[in-house]
């Protein structure tokens, strides 16, 4: 799949600066998944897969709201053939360059046709889809911050320490570098891995290990130690004897 191009444009459509920060990454990651006539496909399920590959967090409701949105300001087109939908951006050519012979998708229907946004008529659910309340269907999804850091556990799994956590825990503790502490513990645990805590008792041991670094004052950083004074010179000795004359008199 050849390269897209993004213009500058887009920091000041009105369009564009219109969208949800979801709504945006939705259709910015389109355009690096239509084929090379600004075509795909717009079943939720298979988007969830292709264009977020790695945000479990993400709904097919989410996505389905994002698309209709994205159609109703006239972003994207949706369209149905032969009881599939499907989508393109209307303006693909102006942006992008056509180097295939052929789409891979159908081509749309005439535009009298082509949905913006409206609601589907309702379909019966598919068997393994999962219900999603009315009230999130088009909520925001929560994007998730790396973890600060991750601790094993006895069935294998691991706890996630939230920066959320390190922050509170340096209030907590102030005298403690909680950081480095995590860090510590890591290698307790990959060190003694006969003890690893339960999910319920991650909390209480990481509590517990700060708390004890807190009452022995922290890892404050030591002063450096005063240089040592090397064998004194034949200068310093003489000037030495100088001074001990000037001041016997």
């Amino acid at each position: 799949m050849p390269n897209r191009m993004i213009k500058e444009s887009i920091r000041t459509s009105k369009n564009v600066n219109a969208l949800s920060d979801f709504e945006f990454r939705v259709w910015l990651y389109l355009i690096t998944y239509v084929d090379d006539y600004g075509r795909g496909s717009a079943d939720a399920e298979l988007l969830r897969g292709v264009v977020f590959p790695r945000r479990k967090g993400i709904t097919e409701g989410q996505i389905t709201c994002a698309l209709a949105r994205l159609a109703n300001i006239g972003m994207i087109s949706l369209y149905e053939t032969d009881g599939e939908s499907y989508f393109y951006f209307p303006n693909w050519a102006k942006h992008q360059r056509i180097q295939t012979k052929r789409s891979k998708f159908p081509d749309p229907p005439p535009l009298s046709t082509v949905s913006r946004g409206e609601p589907q008529p309702e379909t019966k659910p598919k068997p393994n889809q999962t219900e999603t309340k009315p009230n999130d269907l088009c909520s925001e999804p929560k994007i998730d911050s790396p973890p600060a850091a991750e601790l094993p556990l006895n069935d294998g799994t691991i706890y996630q320490v939230t920066r959320d956590q390190v922050v509170r825990w340096s209030g907590l503790y102030p005298a403690v570098d909680v950081m480095q502490e995590l860090r510590n513990m890591i290698g307790w645990c990959e060190a003694n891995p006969t003890k690893l805590k339960t999910r319920r008792g991650i909390m209480r041991f990481i509590n517990s290990w700060l708390a004890g670094e807190q009452n022995k004052g922290g890892r404050t950083p030591r002063a450096p130690a005063a240089p040592s004074r090397g064998k004194p010179t034949r200068e310093d000795v003489e000037r030495t004897k100088k001074i001990r004359k000037l001041v016997s008199g």
